[in-house]
């Protein structure tokens, strides 16, 4: 490879990473050293290498899917004289790139780096065909839409609003909620299977370390448990109980939310309502911030009150510490009637937010709403639904994707004062 190299060293506590970083500060003029805390920290396009231990915490094979369709090279260590063999054993069965036992003087395991540091461009050029060959979405046009606001806005609502509203496409549903999961219960789906079925099914083996797409993550999309009335999008469920939140890791529902985003042309995740950062409890929130973060457009949902106006600048302030380049369009849910108390809501969003707003629309209190939830139902029609269609909402269509229902059919409307999408004029008029 050509000009400077970025090396992503993980956390170790062997000597060989001590030295390595000792020797490169003090001989090495091309190649930078990154130290990683998580696998999220070497997906950025950046890092050219990356350098862990057998032992790693976050060592997975999502983890190694990631960088190897990112174009990074993984090497692994180990140490030869722990556990009769066994940590190399982990690192070949995972399928990392090279292994290399800590016990190598640091000059020789800079060769090993420099011999297995890919080319830029070559790793590019790979992706593309790679995405091609297997009839996945292009990396460039994955669509992972991103739902959230305070508790008690609507979130849950307006997510299903967005997955019911893409036309000629089948989108796909995924609630992400870490701490009001609530999407499969809304719907009167099954609780089984849900998210952390979906990633035990593309951690484990069933997952080719060459690239095959997975077909398992179809058994792991929600099923109804009440009625059997088919939904116009597929949905992954949320964890079965508030309580099991620590069984998800942050970057391995990253992994399932971009692997999703290679399968299915739009990805609407619903988030949890918290994004702040309690880095000091390890592990909260983490999920919703690390989605939020990842995601290609994020819409937020505001209760119609001044209160919850208030609220919901509060959660704003941290979701564009996350995205700080993501457009966040509005939903006003629950507005008043009066067109003046409409307009200073409005307003008021405006005033305060600036220029990183969107689009942002009024969704009255609709009484459909609430019948249709009782009922375990889609809204077919009304104000809500009509408001959430005036979203600029784009559809791509996938190479050859199995989910796409018409990829002739007409893309979402764009124009905020129209009455929604191609393919939902009737189900949106009020």
């Amino acid at each position: 490879m050509t000009g400077p190299m970025l090396l992503g060293v993980a956390l170790s506590t062997r000597s060989w990473r001590g030295a390595l970083q000792r020797h490169c500060r003090d001989h090495v003029a091309d190649i930078s050293i990154r130290l990683m805390r998580d696998s999220l920290d070497g997906q950025d396009g950046q890092v050219d290498v990356v350098l862990l231990d057998d032992d790693t915490s976050w060592l997975s094979i999502p983890a190694l899917s990631q960088f190897r369709e990112a174009g990074v090279v993984v090497i692994g260590i180990y140490d030869p004289l722990e556990a009769d063999g066994h940590g190399e054993r982990h690192l070949r069965r995972l399928g990392v790139d090279a292994v290399l036992p800590c016990s190598l003087p640091v000059e020789e395991m800079l060769d090993s780096v420099r011999s297995l540091a890919p080319d830029r461009d070559t790793g590019d050029r790979f992706a593309e065909m790679a995405d091609a060959a297997g009839s996945r979405v292009p990396k460039a046009a994955r669509q992972v839409l991103a739902v959230g606001g305070p508790a008690g806005a609507g979130a849950t609502e307006i997510s299903i609003c967005l997955a019911q509203l893409w036309g000629g496409v089948r989108p796909l549903l995924i609630d992400v909620d870490e701490t009001h999961p609530s999407i499969a219960r809304r719907l009167g789906l099954s609780i089984h299977p849900h998210i952390v079925t979906a990633i035990e099914a593309i951690r484990g083996e069933r997952l080719s370390v060459t690239g095959e797409p997975s077909e398992t993550l179809n058994d792991c999309l929600a099923r109804p448990a009440i009625g059997n009335a088919k939904l116009p999008f597929d949905v992954i469920a949320g964890l079965a109980s508030r309580d099991d939140w620590s069984l998800l890791r942050a970057d391995d529902v990253a992994f399932l939310v971009e692997e999703l985003a290679a399968r299915w042309p739009v990805v609407v995740a619903k988030l949890g309502p918290n994004l702040e950062d309690l880095s000091r409890y390890v592990g909260r929130y983490d999920v919703s911030r690390t989605v939020a973060a990842r995601a290609t457009r994020l819409v937020g949902v505001c209760d119609g009150s001044s209160v919850g106006v208030l609220r919901f600048l509060d959660w704003m302030v941290d979701a564009i510490r996350l995205a700080p380049e993501a457009p966040i369009d509005v939903v006003i849910n629950r507005a008043p009637q009066s067109p003046a108390a409409r307009s200073q809501l409005k307003a008021q969003l405006r005033d305060i937010a600036g220029p990183r707003l969107g689009d942002v629309v009024v969704a009255p209190r609709d009484k459909r709403v609430e019948r249709a939830a009782w009922d375990a139902k889609l809204v077919s029609r009304g104000g809500l639904l009509k408001a959430v269609a005036g979203l600029p909402l784009e559809s791509t269509v996938p190479l050859s994707g199995k989910h796409s229902e018409d990829q002739t059919a007409d893309q979402p409307g764009t124009d905020s004062e129209s009455d929604g999408n191609s393919g939902v004029e009737e189900a949106a008029a009020a």
